[in-house]
C-alpha cells in the first residue's frame, strides 16, 4: 500500500473538502470565500516532510559517510508515536512532536552507538556499514509491525491504516498540520543553518564532513561529532514521521515505502550539501504528489498506484545529467565564471592597442 492516498481522493473524506477544492472562509469580517486546492495543500505538506528526511540522510551521509537505508524506517516510528498519543493516550498528537523528536534521536544514537561504532571498529568499510543500516530497516520495521498488532489486541482497534485527521484543529479555516508542518520545516532550516555557521559544532561538523582525520589530528572529537549528528538526524525523521498520519493514510510500512523519495531528495540537491537537500527535497516532494495528479487527470485513476516511480525518475534523471545533482552544476557554473576571461572596457582596449603599435 502506498503512503498517500490516491490524489484524486486524497481529503474526500475530510470536513474542509469540496470535491477536489478546499473550501477556506477568510478571517471573521471578511465575507468573501476564497477556494485553495486540496492538491496544493497535500503537496506542499509532503514537500515540508520530505525536506526534513532528506536533510537527515544527506547529514548522516556527510559525517557518517554511509547511506543510512533505516532513515525511512525512523520515520515511521514518529508515525506510531503521533498514534500512541491520539488513539492510546487519548491526547492532542502534536503534543507527541517534541516526544517524536527526542525519541528518534535517542534511538538513532543507540543505533549507532550498538551496530554502526562497533562494525566501524572492528574495520567494516563502507559496504558493511550499508548492508548493517538495511539489517537495521528491517528490524525496526518488524519491531513496528509487532507494536501495531499489539495495538490491535489490546485495544481492539485497527492500527495498521489509520489517518488522524479527526485529531488535527483548525487555523483560519486550514487545518492545523499545514501551517504547523510549514512552520517546523522552516525553524529547521533556519536553525540547522545557524547551527552550521555560527556555532563551534556546527563548524566541527563541516569539518569532520570535508575530512575526517584531518579534524580529528586539530582535535576535534570525531565521536562526540557523529553522536551529535546522528541524534539530530534521527530526531528530525521521526518529527517528520510524527507529521505524516495528520494528512495521509499511514501504515507500519509507510515509513520505509519512502526511502526512495529520500534518496531522490538527497541526491537532486547532491550528497555533499545540506542546502541542496532542501531545496531536492522539497522539490521531489512536490513533484511526486502534482505529477501524480496529472498523470490521474490524463490516463486515469490507475496512474496513483505508479507514484513511486516518479522519485525513481528523478534519481535516474540525475544520475545520468549530474551525479552531484544541483550541488555539482552550481560547482560547475562557478567554475566556469572564475574561468572566464575578464572582458576589457573601451580605454583598456584601446591603451592595449596603442602600446602594440609602438
Amino acid at each position: 500500500m502506498t503512503l498517500v492516498e490516491p490524489i484524486f481522493n486524497i481529503y474526500l473524506q475530510s470536513r474542509y473538502c469540496v470535491g477536489k477544492i478546499l473550501l477556506i472562509e477568510k478571517p471573521r469580517g471578511l465575507s468573501e470565500k476564497m477556494l485553495i486546492p486540496a492538491l496544493w495543500l497535500a503537496a506542499l505538506v509532503y514537500a515540508s516532510e520530505l525536506t526534513l528526511l532528506s536533510v537527515g540522510f544527506t547529514l548522516t551521509y556527510l559525517t557518517a559517510k554511509v547511506p543510512n537505508f533505516a532513515h525511512g524506517t525512523y520515520a515511521g516510528v514518529g508515525i506510531y508515536v503521533s498514534f500512541t498519543f491520539a488513539k492510546v493516550w487519548g491526547l492532542s498528537p502534536y503534543l507527541g512532536f517534541p516526544v517524536a523528536f527526542i525519541f528518534g534521536g535517542i534511538m538513532s544514537v543507540i543505533i549507532y552507538i550498538l551496530v554502526i561504532a562497533t562494525l566501524a571498529r572492528m574495520g567494516g568499510g563502507s559496504i558493511v556499514l550499508t548492508i548493517a543500516t538495511l539489517a537495521i530497516q528491517i528490524a525496526l520495521g518488524a519491531l513496528i509491525n509487532i507494536y501495531a498488532f499489539w495495538l490491535r489486541a489490546m485495544m481492539g482497534g485497527y492500527a495498521q491504516n489509520f489517518l488522524l485527521k479527526e485529531n488535527d484543529f483548525e487555523w483560519i479555516g486550514f487545518p492545523g498540520i499545514f501551517p504547523v508542518a510549514i512552520g517546523i520545516s522552516i525553524a529547521a532550516v533556519l536553525v540547522l543553518h545557524y547551527l552550521l555557521t555560527r556555532t563551534k559544532m556546527g563548524v566541527a561538523m563541516r569539518a569532520t564532513a570535508e575530512d575526517p582525520e584531518l579534524s580529528s589530528v586539530l582535535g576535534i572529537n570525531i565521536n562526540q561529532i557523529q553522536l551529535f549528528s546522528w541524534f539530530l538526524t534521527g530526531g528530525l525523521a521521526c518529527l517528520a514521521g510524527a507529521m505524516i498520519p495528520m494528512w495521509f493514510m499511514s501504515t507500519p510500512t509507510s515509513g520505509s515505502a519512502i526511502i526512495t523519495s529520500i534518496m531522490a531528495g538527497s541526491l537532486l540537491g547532491g550528497f555533499e550539501s545540506v542546502y541542496g537537500a532542501i531545496v531536492g527535497g522539497f522539490a521531489v516532494g512536490l513533484s511526486e504528489i502534482l505529477l501524480t495528479y496529472v498523470g490521474t487527470e490524463l490516463f486515469g485513476t490507475w496512474v496513483g498506484e505508479y507514484r513511486p516511480l516518479v522519485p525513481m525518475f528523478f534519481l535516474i534523471a540525475v544520475l545520468l545529467v549530474e551525479p552531484r545533482g544541483l550541488q555539482g552544476a552550481y560547482d560547475r557554473v562557478m567554475a566556469r565564471r572564475t574561468t572566464m576571461p575578464k572582458t576589457k572596457t573601451a580605454p583598456e582596449a584601446e591603451k592595449e592597442e596603442g602600446e602594440k603599435k609602438e
